[in-house]
């Protein structure tokens, strides 16, 4: 179901995102729309605490609310350097716990339902081998989520796996240095807030750096 907002700037009422998903708003913007009835409010928290939202990329700065091209765009996220070769993509090992589903299709007509993995084993087909062609990383940065807690949002991160869409919400220490730096300096003020809520709960301080 579509969710749509009327854009203060100009009061155009546009597309902000689909069901829980803000494809169209940034969690940054959302006080730049106003709400409409019988769609979500994503400046109302606890309304904001069940949706996710969109990534704030820089290159996206001047595009307007409800008219972002891409409504599923992902960062690859990984440390090192990927142009010259010597990187690291982020995986997690856990989450082949949690299949998804790829289908693939042949011109033959044949269709077939494969169980994915999000890049950390192939599918045991049975008597089908299969193999991996030209490998490329699984799982990306998404998206933004809100949890309302003792009366404030607080911003996690959501990973999701970029061949069959299922997804994932990590702490900011799980990610944080393996996203590139210019999306760093835009999330880096949820990823403090999470630092210092750690420690003032525990006297042993956190080994990341929102530097």
């Amino acid at each position: 179901m579509g969710e749509y907002a009327q854009r203060i700037s100009d009061g155009e009422r546009v597309k902000i995102g689909t069901c829980e998903d803000m494809l169209y708003l940034r969690f940054e913007d959302r006080a730049k729309v106003s709400a409409l009835a019988g769609n979500v409010d994503p400046n109302d928290d606890e309304q904001a605490g069940q949706v996710r939202f969109r990534l704030p990329f820089p290159d996206e700065d001047d595009v307007r609310i409800g008219e972002y091209k891409d409504p599923f765009r992902g960062l690859r996220i990984y440390r090192g350097s990927a142009v010259q070769g010597s990187h690291e993509d982020f995986t997690d090992a856990t989450t082949a716990s949690e299949t998804g589903t790829i289908q693939l299709s042949h011109p033959s007509g044949l269709l077939v339902n494969v169980p994915c993995y999000h890049g950390n084993k192939l599918p045991n087909l049975g008597d089908a081998k299969t193999f991996w062609n030209g490998k490329s990383w699984s799982l990306e940065l998404f998206q933004l989520r809100p949890v309302l807690v003792d009366g404030a949002l607080q911003i996690f991160p959501v990973v999701k796996c970029r061949w069959c869409g299922s997804g994932w919400r990590y702490q900011w220490t799980d990610v944080w240095e393996f996203i590139p730096y210019e999306m760093q300096i835009r999330l880096r003020g949820y990823c403090q807030a999470e630092v210092t809520r750690k420690k003032s709960e525990s006297s042993i301080g956190d080994a990341i750096g929102c530097q």
